[in-house]
């Protein structure tokens, strides 16, 4: 899980470095907002993406790694009891995410009661099926969903040219956006990279409202109003703010920009390399963990029988002569992948005994348990239709369907 999370920000960082390289300083708006909206759930969803072709070509490389010599040493073996053991240890990275994450949507609804609480104290008309909220004694000026808050201290002016501004934010369903941050900021409460895109989703909501704007009315009124008026910001960070300090200067800039020539559209095109080659990693690095061996300290409260075949699928005629020092907690972790069955021999480097055979079927994980002190290489061999034979007074396993990789 730690490993998927940090891919997602790993992903979600790279993103945000093409927008902000390629695309932030162009005026299409419309894109660019499709942009923010859909790269954060592409960064979710593509670890879990596995391409069929893109592993098959990665195996060879992968078992020549695998074939290396593996040194296993009581030093570094943990003996255990099963005195004092918990046997449901609490999960307290499970609790610190739950914490974070209840402590966010908390924080979300405090914002929505601050909204509903200057709704209720302020006086409330109908324009054009969309409500217009009064708010005593203050110059502010913001929207969310289908409402939009005016301070009564503006001018009528300003009303107007704000009202127009407004009305954009509405009609185009901006608060959604919003919403769709604040939710991933619940989920990802952990995760910086999330409130990076929220601002800039936030600063390209004012660019898009402002653009409709200054088709309407003079653009230079516009911008001397931008800088003239006296303001405040609330702190609700959801909502589509007309008077936000730190984004006057962006709009300004952005509304004396040239409207960016059509070919720049192309540059959309690089998230195709991009999303390719990350599919390329998650597929190639799922392949990678196959088949890994490492040997680690095992903490392991079981009470199997390990020397039965049945359960680790550890075949018995290849094995009748194997042993089991069953004083040794050590391991050797194995992972198969999709594509073909594994018959894997533990072989000694001082002997050249095979100390143990392993038959994995496809996408299994095993743990080879109880393996004597030594140093080993792996032999593996892939396949369909496992098999035994016996060749020269030993037993062997093999694939009647044999793959070569």
């Amino acid at each position: 899980m730690l490993y998927y999370l940090l891919q997602t920000v790993i992903f979600q960082v790279l993103f945000l470095v093409l927008y902000d390289v390629f695309h932030k300083k162009d005026t299409f708006f419309t894109w660019n907002r499709l942009y923010l909206i859909i790269t954060p759930l592409l960064s979710l969803v593509l670890p879990f993406i596995k391409i069929e072709a893109f592993r098959n070509q990665t195996s060879q490389v992968y078992v020549t790694k695998l074939e290396r010599v593996i040194t296993i040493s009581s030093e570094n073996l943990v003996v255990l009891g099963t005195t004092g053991i918990d046997q449901n240890p609490t999960n307290w990275w499970l609790v610190l995410y739950c914490a974070g994450a209840g402590l966010s949507l908390l924080l979300l609804i405090l914002k929505f009661y601050k909204l509903n609480v200057l709704k209720t104290v302020s006086f409330k008309t109908d324009l054009n099926n969309k409500r217009i909220v009064t708010l005593p004694n203050s110059n502010q000026a913001f929207s969310f969903w289908n409402s939009i808050y005016l301070g009564d201290a503006l001018s009528e002016a300003e009303k107007k040219q704000i009202l127009i501004h407004e009305i954009v934010h509405v009609e185009q369903k901006h608060s959604l956006d919003q919403v769709w941050f604040e939710l991933l900021k619940i989920a990802l409460w952990w995760n910086p990279i999330i409130h990076i895109y929220q601002s800039r989703i936030t600063i390209l909501h004012e660019y898009i409202a402002d653009a409709t704007v200054i088709a309407t009315i003079d653009k230079q009124n516009y911008i001397e109003q931008l800088l003239n008026v006296t303001f405040q910001t609330q702190e609700i960070t959801f909502v589509n703010q007309f008077f936000n300090q730190s984004l006057i200067k962006k709009r300004i800039l952005m509304l004396q920009k040239s409207k960016s020539k059509t070919i720049a559209k192309f540059k959309y095109l690089l998230l195709i390399p991009v999303i390719a080659g990350i599919l390329v990693y998650t597929s190639c690095n799922e392949e990678s963990n196959q088949l890994t061996n490492t040997i680690e300290n095992s903490k392991n409260n079981e009470s199997s029988d390990y020397s039965n075949s049945s359960i680790s699928h550890e075949p018995q005629c290849p094995n009748q002569q194997s042993s089991y020092n069953k004083n040794l907690d050590n391991y050797l972790k194995v992972r198969n992948g999709k594509s073909s069955e594994a018959i894997l021999d533990i072989i000694s480097t001082e002997t050249s005994e095979r100390i143990r055979t392993i038959h994995f079927f496809k996408n299994q994980t095993f743990f080879v348990r109880n393996i004597p002190e030594g140093k080993y290489t792996i032999n593996i061999k892939y396949g369909d239709n496992y098999a035994e034979k016996t060749v020269d007074g030993v037993c062997i396993a093999y694939f009647k369907d044999e793959k070569n990789k």
